[in-house]
């Protein structure tokens, strides 16, 4: 993807991908709040954390989990005879983590990553999750990832693409919703029906939608094994807000990064993505809501 952005003269920059985690009530009833996007400022945001051993055996566990969760990759990546079927929760039990380690960064940090409950992330595969965190540098407290996004936002690289398509010969078609997409009988390629009744033939098709709709789309057409795997993947519906609310922030400012973690694992929380420190340069914020 990247080689192709770039091939395209697409400008790009790093994006921010700080975190932080507020399990305390606005009401200031106890609780943990502490990022990583400002250094030590951001980790001791809520300054009663000083005085908490409960704290610092989490950051002492965050430290420990790099270790921990390196050394299980690298033996499962070199053995690939090792089971890989170990969930999150079993790691986290094998490993004797803390409760505050679980309720204060690494159920936060999987469920603001993966968009499902803290019970979905206890059984989502140990190898993934760890995986995940490795390779986007989640594993430690500081070092946090800068990933590439780009510059000029969504449609300097779609009018780019598509100039490139055209300057070829291809002609694009927008706001054709598909119907049904069908073999054709006696010859090679595809049949697809428009919902106003038109139709399109092609040599190949290629399907760039959720499952579920690929699986609508496809119909009786689809075989076997596509059914078994689109029918496998499963969706569930969040609530999305885009606001410029400080509440559904973290208390002290200090701790404020580009993704905040405000509520509790076992009952509703939400995950609100900081904009501002993201991409734009506004005090705007996108909240996305579990209960």
């Amino acid at each position: 993807m990247m080689e192709w952005l770039e091939g395209l003269g697409v400008e790009m920059e790093r994006s921010d991908m700080s975190f932080s985690v507020s399990t305390q009530s606005k009401g200031g009833g106890g609780g943990c709040e502490w990022g990583n996007g400002n250094g030590i400022s951001s980790l001791l945001a809520q300054k009663t954390n000083i005085l908490k051993p409960s704290f610092w055996r989490m950051v002492c566990e965050i430290l420990k989990f790099k270790n921990d969760a390196l050394t299980y990759l690298e033996d499962h990546e070199h053995n690939p005879d090792l089971d890989r079927k170990e969930t999150l929760g079993q790691f986290i039990q094998s490993h004797g983590y803390s409760l505050s380690f679980q309720e204060a960064y690494l159920i936060p940090v999987c469920t603001g990553m993966w968009s499902c409950s803290s019970q979905d992330v206890l059984s989502l595969s140990a190898f993934l999750v760890l995986s995940f965190c490795r390779n986007h540098g989640l594993v430690q407290l500081f070092r946090h990832s800068q990933l590439p996004t780009v510059k000029p936002r969504s449609q300097s690289y779609v009018n780019k693409v598509k100039g490139e398509l055209e300057s070829i010969g291809c002609r694009i078609k927008t706001s054709c919703q598909v119907k049904s997409i069908s073999s054709i009988d006696g010859a090679a390629g595809y049949r697809v029906l428009e919902k106003d009744g038109s139709e399109e033939t092609y040599d190949s098709v290629i399907l760039g939608v959720h499952a579920p709709n690929a699986l609508k789309v496809l119909g009786i057409e689809a075989t076997h094994h596509e059914r078994r795997i689109l029918g496998a993947c499963q969706y569930v519906h969040r609530d999305i807000y885009l606001h410029c609310d400080q509440n559904l922030m973290p208390r002290n400012t200090s701790a404020w990064s580009a993704w905040n973690f405000l509520g509790t694992t076992s009952r509703g929380f939400s995950v609100t993505y900081w904009l501002n420190q993201i991409q734009v340069n506004s005090l705007l914020f996108v909240c996305v809501v579990w209960y």
